[in-house]
């Protein structure tokens, strides 16, 4: 039975007028792919700031890391 992880993800990205952006999540998953998943979907489905990370599909820059307990 695979156990849930938490994990941090920092997100950057040059936006076109706004300049560097950036962006920390929590996630969780079972594996840190599965974590990035999930955090990048939440990251491009968040309609709240769409127009903020309008640009962040064409050059993205991601660092994950497992938290400690």
């Amino acid at each position: 039975m695979p156990t849930t992880k938490r994990y941090r993800v920092l997100v950057s990205w040059s936006h076109r007028k706004w300049g560097p952006q950036q962006e920390k999540l929590a996630a969780e998953g079972s594996s840190i792919r599965r974590a990035l998943n999930s955090a990048l979907l939440g990251f491009f489905s968040d309609a709240s700031n769409r127009e903020k990370r309008r640009d962040a599909h064409v050059n993205l820059r991601v660092v994950i890391w497992r938290k400690k307990r």
